[in-house]
């Protein structure tokens, strides 16, 4: 198999991929944070060691099934969340609720409320901020480069983040702003690696015109590879040791760069080269035009 028969192979696996990924975030949905469906965010202390299958029962017949109790790295230390449609919703009430479901006292750390027009307003700010940076990288690429390019470099990117959108809902990551932040951070990325092999691919479109494009892309690939690999590896390096060591509170924003690190390397070079080809794409694309002499 040839470099270009590969490239065309990844991409329909891509294509299976992002299928399933949409069927994902159709059957399981996403998992809204705090921060976009609202609610109040508890953080407490216990006097004692218990562990959370004699708190969870507890708190849940106080609280309902809604409420999520999650334990904090530091031991007696637990998180409590409870959405907006539960009708405890003032810290100083949750907190005589959880001492008297568990009989014990309890030592408020934080509380954190977040209304459900707050969070409704984060969610829409959320979605226009995506859009309008992939908006703003389309434009920038049909200016710097070719609109087949740009088209070819959106699609990796909505590639990029259907995945990575997909596999967060399979996993049920709660979504918050970090996440947000995260999905920004992946386009970006995902832009650099497609503008590292399109602009190797212009230089060996006008370099050698009566080249086959499929040849002259395969060569724009091989030749940044290494460039990819590096870059790629040192990232994942980085975040790996973020989504190991950073705890419960970076885990969503360390999750969303890994996998998208991992889907922004692979798109360049299966979905974005692909596309740009079945677009069209040619070396007269990129041919500067003829100068002509003119007179004082």
């Amino acid at each position: 198999m040839n470099l270009t028969q590969a490239r065309y192979t990844s991409f329909a696996l891509s294509a299976l991929l992002m299928t399933m990924s949409i069927w994902a975030i159709t059957y399981y949905g996403l998992n809204l944070g705090i921060d976009f469906t609202g609610g109040i965010v508890i953080d407490f202390a216990l006097p004692s060691l218990a562990g959370s299958d004699t708190l969870i029962p507890a708190l849940h017949s106080q609280f309902g099934d809604l409420a999520t109790l999650k334990a904090s790295t530091t031991q007696g230390q637990w998180q409590l969340v409870l959405p907006h449609s539960s009708q405890w919703q003032d810290p100083q009430q949750v907190m005589v609720q959880i001492s008297t479901a568990l009989s014990m006292p309890v030592s408020l750390i934080q509380a954190d409320v977040v209304g459900p027009q707050v969070g409704q307003v984060m969610f829409e700010q959320g979605g226009l901020a995506l859009l309008v940076a992939s908006l703003a990288i389309m434009l920038y690429l049909a200016i710097r480069f070719e609109w087949r390019l740009a088209l070819a470099a959106i699609g990796a990117l909505i590639h990029d983040v259907t995945l990575t959108l997909g596999l967060l809902a399979i996993l049920a990551v709660p979504m918050d702003l970090n996440v947000i932040a995260g999905l920004l951070a992946v386009i970006g990325y995902s832009l650099n690696d497609s503008i590292v092999i399109g602009d190797r691919l212009r230089d060996v479109l006008r370099a050698k015109p009566n080249q086959c494009v499929y040849i002259s892309t395969n060569i724009a690939v091989c030749e940044t590879f290494s460039r990819t690999l590096i870059t790629a590896g040192t990232t994942l390096f980085t975040i790996g040791c973020l989504l190991i060591l950073g705890g419960d509170a970076l885990y969503g924003f360390a999750l969303t760069l890994f996998v998208g690190v991992l889907t922004g390397t692979w798109s360049s070079v299966a979905v974005a080269s692909c596309l740009q080809e079945i677009l069209g794409l040619s070396a007269s694309h990129y041919q500067r035009a003829p100068e002509h002499e003119g007179t004082c």
